[in-house]
């Protein structure tokens, strides 16, 4: 199999779908979009939350919010199955679940006021739904701060160009957030000026290092969180995630080229590894009964791995907490929603699984493209030690492949020479950009957790108006859920096994990040399903191609997260037990009794 034939397939694909499904379905026959109709940025416009923005900008800060390192680490995690077998989840997840979850969560919160999907569900599953919902999003933002935290923490710990970087990145964002919003500089001018200081910043970070270890960036970015999630938005969030999107569709772009650069050059991996993994690929601890045992089964346990690059709910919490409330226009939703889907499955399956299946058997790959030993071992590839990606961790198979799949490309041009200065370049920029996704979702995480805090105790503002006003305080509602998530990214675990390398608490974390973020992606996608059905009175086959996905994603992550507690939980080291383990088996009973709820919003809906 040809990269290039893989990669024309999936644009194909992409590229039907956004017109077909998005514009001809979606926007025009089920939520009919409305380019007249006034939207909550200007009806409630603050300065602070709801502020218009121009399309592209909120594009960009929509799909680098939503895409931290779910779309990248999942996949990664997910080669143990092959490439083929996550390469079709992606996209089936992007193009029936996924990007229709997304836009439907925008409009259905830009036609509700800017409110949350947690409140839609009051309007449609009644007043218990919404609370229920509320505390099972605050849980799962918990998680994703966890995971996050610590997956970024180790990537600075390892790389510290990267963290120079994502620092330079601040100032430049502030810049372009005053040019634009308070010097009333254009747009365009203003992203120019910006964009030549992040290059600037680039070249500068290849020879300024920031050195910090694992357990001080956990620390650093727990702060950082606190403090971008309680400033405005235009601040800093709006304009640090657009300039951002340059760096990530850089990063995609490139993915899209290289393969056109190796026309001849064939997948070394194999489709197909297994259908049935061992427990590890799940997070069972190295060492333990389980992690050695074939309880993996792609289906249902693949969601406990990919979480964001196909389908996640965390995009209709970020879609209905913030993205609506800066959407000018009704028709840019799909641009922004279903697009940005669109955009953050690319980065799974062109810029993560495509050169993973490429460079996957190291020695296979050198031979074919002629590159020698004693140039691997110079661009610091062991191949004796490490004969194939799967060898290497979820993270470093990511940024090793991409580095390896351009270097392999780009060299063909300049001589396989500069192969190793090749290979180090691109890995670095690899990792750079797999810690922008992370960092822009720290702070819209931590944003939207605070949201969700404040509207779970909305009943008390009229009891007890002295202790509301103390609990839903922004600094306070930002600092708890940033610390009950730095609490379980902190420690770095010995390997059993392998006592010269440590496990990072993302690796536990993930499966049960994963896991409840594809459930909320479920209990999203029902409630959107709800609210086309009983409010803007869609029914027969429309309302079925959003209700059959749902349904399908519901128990496919039901059964994987009941597998994980049974056969997981019981290894984990206390401190999962007692944080990721709790709130999973929280999250499943939350879960059972919303779909209670819909069941009965949806008999409702049919009776009127």
């Amino acid at each position: 199999m040809y990269p290039i034939l893989i990669l024309l397939i999936v644009l194909l694909i992409y590229g039907v779908a956004y017109i077909l499904y998005g514009k001809r379905l979606l926007e025009r026959k089920i939520v009919k979009a409305d380019p007249s109709r006034l939207t909550p940025a200007y009806e409630k416009f603050d300065g602070v939350d709801y502020v218009p923005a121009n399309k592209y900008v909120l594009y960009g800060h929509h799909f680098a919010s939503i895409a931290g390192a779910g779309p990248i680490i999942g996949p990664a995690t997910a080669l143990a199955w092959g490439w083929f077998l996550p390469l079709l989840w992606v996209l089936f997840g992007n193009i029936f679940i996924g990007a229709v979850h997304d836009y439907t969560a925008i409009m259905a919160s830009v036609r509700h006021g800017g409110v949350s999907i947690m409140t839609i569900s009051e309007n449609v599953m009644g007043r218990k739904a919404r609370y229920i919902f509320l505390a099972y999003v605050w849980f799962a933002l918990v998680l994703v701060l966890a995971a996050f935290l610590s997956v970024a923490s180790g990537i600075y710990a390892d790389i510290p160009t990267a963290a120079t970087l994502a620092i330079l990145y601040m100032p430049i964002a502030l810049l372009f957030g005053i040019l634009v919003y308070k010097v009333g500089i254009n747009v365009k001018l203003a992203t120019l000026i910006s964009l030549i200081l992040v290059v600037v910043g680039i070249a500068y970070s290849f020879y300024a290092p920031t050195y910090l270890t694992y357990e001080g960036w956990v620390i650093v970015l727990a702060l950082y969180s606190i403090i971008a999630a309680a400033l405005p938005v235009w601040y800093l969030l709006q304009p640090r995630d657009y300039l951002n999107a340059y760096l990530l569709w850089s990063f995609v772009l490139l993915a899209i080229i290289a393969p056109l650069l190796l026309p001849v050059i064939r997948f070394t991996g194999p489709p197909i590894v297994n259908f049935v993994a061992k427990g590890g690929v799940i997070g069972a601890p190295s060492g333990s009964p389980p992690a050695g045992a074939d309880i993996a089964w792609f289906w249902p346990t693949v969601p406990l791995t990919i979480a964001c690059g196909a389908l996640s709910g965390f995009h209709s919490v970020v879609g209905s907490g913030t993205t609506s409330k800066q959407l000018s226009n009704e028709l840019d939703a799909l641009l922004v929603g279903y697009g940005g889907m669109l955009t953050e499955g690319a980065v799974s399956s062109l810029a993560v699984i495509l050169p993973a299946a490429l460079v996957w058997d190291f020695a296979a790959i050198a031979q074919s493209a002629g590159l020698s030993t004693d140039l691997l071992l110079k661009a610091g590839l062991n191949i004796t030690a490490t004969p194939n990606i799967l060898r290497l961790g979820a993270a470093p198979r990511f940024y090793t492949a991409y580095g390896f799949a351009q270097a392999l490309a780009w060299s063909r041009l300049f001589g396989v020479e500069v192969f190793p200065q090749l290979f180090v370049g691109f890995r670095t920029f690899a990792a750079w950009a797999l810690t922008s996704f992370v960092l822009t979702t720290l702070d819209t995480s931590n944003r939207l957790a605070r949201f969700a805090w404040v509207e779970m105790f909305d009943w008390l503002k009229a009891r007890k108006p002295t202790i509301h006003k103390l609990i839903t305080n922004r600094w306070i509602a930002s600092i708890i859920p940033v610390v009950l998530g730095a609490v379980m990214a902190y420690p770095s675990l010995p390997d059993p096994i392998d006592p010269t390398r440590v496990i990072r608490a993302y690796s536990i974390i993930w499966p049960a990040f994963a896991g409840t973020n594809q459930l909320l992606a479920a209990l999203a996608l029902l409630t959107s399903t709800l609210w086309v059905y009983a409010v803007l009175k869609v029914k027969g086959a429309s309302s079925f191609l959003m209700l059959i996905p749902a349904m399908f994603l519901w128990v496919t992550v039901t059964l994987a997260l009941i597998i994980w507690l049974i056969y997981v939980v019981p290894y984990l080291p206390g401190l999962y037990i007692a944080g990721t383990g709790t709130i999973v088996a929280i999250s499943v009973a939350l879960d059972f009794l919303l779909i209670v709820l819909f069941a009965r919003g949806l008999k409702a809906a049919r009776i009127k």
